[in-house]
């Protein structure tokens, strides 16, 4: 990883005060200024050298010129790229002074507009919803771990919502103990500084609502690309409903609400109508509520899920059942309304 060429934070310790840093060259023989804005002496200008290796950087350096009635010793510093992309590290002088201190990067990346001649920065977000899915806690894990295997800097870390929500890394999730079996919620989140100093992100979650992946990146190859290679480990997870054709976009709810549109003209008198919009809707509500209420659109298991042929197919057939008695309860209801099925006494 290339270190970034401006960072500006702020140092604790002994002294205090505003840092601006900027670094030039190759990462193992890195050469630069700190611009140190000490409360209460003013500003040190430190040029220094060091090296960068992709985790930790080294730096060394003098004061360019020294203070009045100020004593300034040599400097030496080390930093360490923590997961959001910023440099933490500890400070030390020839003279005893001591620290801490913290830099953001500064850098910008981006086209150059050709009107204006001004670098634009580009930010390139990539979005897929899923329909209904089942995964375990396995499946999850395994998700997690593609993930981390493109953020080289950061560590993967996994939300789970059942009962209350807890957040662990990656490492930890892997060993941590549920009393649960059954999760609400499922949440992968990354996040990575570049050396442009603009963030890359994926963030997955499967829940009762919606199930989706993004990504996000100022390289819109990347963001893409990941994308791609998230919808490729998710889709074989989804489950197939008769509330959802995702091919087409729209479900048996909305072909029966169509179907009784077209339908209404038949029905000459308006108690009819009436009767035939109230009966549908009531179709429509309560297929939506089996659904929500033993087909939840996010099945998430915290242990091993239900294996085998009549497991993984159960769902999908008992939702495409209740579909088609849906359809043959509404065609009787619209036939009857016409006048073409009689009741029997």
């Amino acid at each position: 990883m290339v270190i970034g060429k401006k960072w500006a934070g702020k140092l604790y310790g002994t002294n205090t005060g505003n840092v601006y840093a900027t670094l030039e060259g190759n990462d193992t023989d890195l050469t630069g200024r700190i611009h140190l804005n000490d409360l209460e002496y003013g500003l040190v200008v430190y040029a220094v050298t060091g090296a960068f290796d992709g985790q930790r950087l080294s730096l060394e350096g003098e004061p360019e010129k020294p203070l009045a009635d100020v004593e300034l010793g040599k400097l030496e510093a080390q930093a360490v790229l923590n997961p959001r992309g910023e440099l933490e590290g500890e400070w030390t002088t020839s003279i005893g002074s001591a620290g801490t201190f913290v830099l953001f990067s500064h850098d910008r990346i981006g086209g150059v507009d050709e009107e204006s001649g001004v670098k634009q920065e580009q930010l390139h977000t990539a979005r897929h919803n899923f329909g209904a899915v089942a995964i375990d806690r396995q499946q999850i894990t395994d998700l997690a771990m593609e993930v981390q295997s493109d953020f080289k800097q950061t560590r993967v870390v996994i939300t789970v919502l059942a009962g209350t929500e807890k957040t662990r890394l990656l490492d930890d999730f892997k060993s941590a103990t549920f009393k649960d079996e059954r999760a609400t919620i499922f949440k992968i989140f990354a996040r990575e500084r570049q050396p442009s100093g603009i963030d890359r992100i994926v963030v997955i979650e499967f829940g009762p609502e919606v199930n989706f992946a993004m990504t996000q990146c100022a390289d819109e190859a990347w963001a893409l690309g990941m994308l791609e290679k998230l919808k490729n480990s998710i889709g074989p997870l989804e489950r197939k409903y008769a509330t959802s054709f995702r091919r087409f976009g729209f479900g048996i709810n909305q072909l029966l609400f169509v179907g009784a549109i077209v339908y209404l003209p038949s029905l000459t008198e308006l108690p009819f109508r009436v009767a035939l919009m109230v009966g549908i809707l009531g179709i429509i509500g309560f297929v939506t509520w089996v659904h929500r209420r033993f087909l939840p659109f996010a099945a998430l298991f915290l242990v091993s899920k239900p294996k085998g042929i009549i497991a993984k197919s159960f769902p999908s057939a008992l939702s495409w059942f209740i579909a088609v008695s849906a359809a043959v309860v509404a065609t009787f209801l619209a036939r009857f309304l016409e006048g073409l099925i009689p009741i029997v006494p």
